[in-house]
């Protein structure tokens, strides 16, 4: 009887020292809580793991698309600013440039009337005296004088346009194209005056520039 005993009491530690290793593998595996009832409760770290792993995840996500839009909007603003800006300055420029156009011809011709310009002598840069002012015109939507070049008595001129600002005064019958040489004045398309609206002889040059 001993001896059947001493042998289940061996084949008992045996079997317990090889289920060892397996419940070790488990136990690595899986994370088991032990309820006040003594019931198992098993828990997957590795799902739990992978679920965090996941909503990290998408926080990221949720922050780079949203530091994304913020990027563009910025981005987009100071676009829309820089063209504000550039569309001010552009306003500006063509200000300040109307008003010297207006300075310089009043400067030239004062305050007189379209009949007195009118036949005004003019010379070239370079001194030539190349015709004289035919008329004054409204073209390219500014006031411009056509200028009658050579001919006789008005037969065989070569008419050109030239911007009422760049005249100066040489005297009191005499003006001055800035700029432009009898070559590159002769080289201007020839133009034809029935094709412009002349301005009415009794107007004054401010008033055709303003109208």
């Amino acid at each position: 009887m001993k001896t059947l005993t001493h042998k289940l009491m061996t084949t008992a530690a045996a079997i317990t020292l090889l289920a060892t290793p397996a419940l070790a593998e488990m136990t690595s595996q899986t994370e088991a809580e032990v309820t006040s009832d003594g019931v198992v409760i098993e828990q997957s770290t590795e799902a739990e793991t992978s679920i965090g792993t996941e909503i990290e995840n998408g926080v990221n996500t949720a922050e780079e698309t949203g530091a994304e839009l913020w990027q563009e909007t910025k981005d987009g603003a100071s676009e829309m600013a820089d063209a504000t800006s550039e569309a001010a300055s552009d306003a500006w420029d063509a200000t300040k440039s109307g008003a010297k156009k207006l300075a310089d011809a009043l400067a030239t011709f004062g305050n007189e009337t379209v009949t007195e310009i009118t036949g005004t002598k003019v010379l070239s840069q370079d001194g030539n005296d190349i015709g004289e002012i035919d008329a004054i015109v409204t073209a390219e939507g500014g006031t411009m004088a056509v200028v009658g070049m050579g001919g006789f008595l008005g037969i065989g001129e070569h008419d050109v346009l030239v911007p009422v600002d760049e005249f100066s005064v040489v005297d009191d019958t005499t003006v001055m194209i800035e700029g432009a040489t009898e070559a590159e004045l002769e080289a201007m398309p020839d133009v034809d005056v029935s094709a412009y609206t002349e301005v009415e002889g009794d107007m004054t040059l401010e008033q055709a520039m303003q109208s």
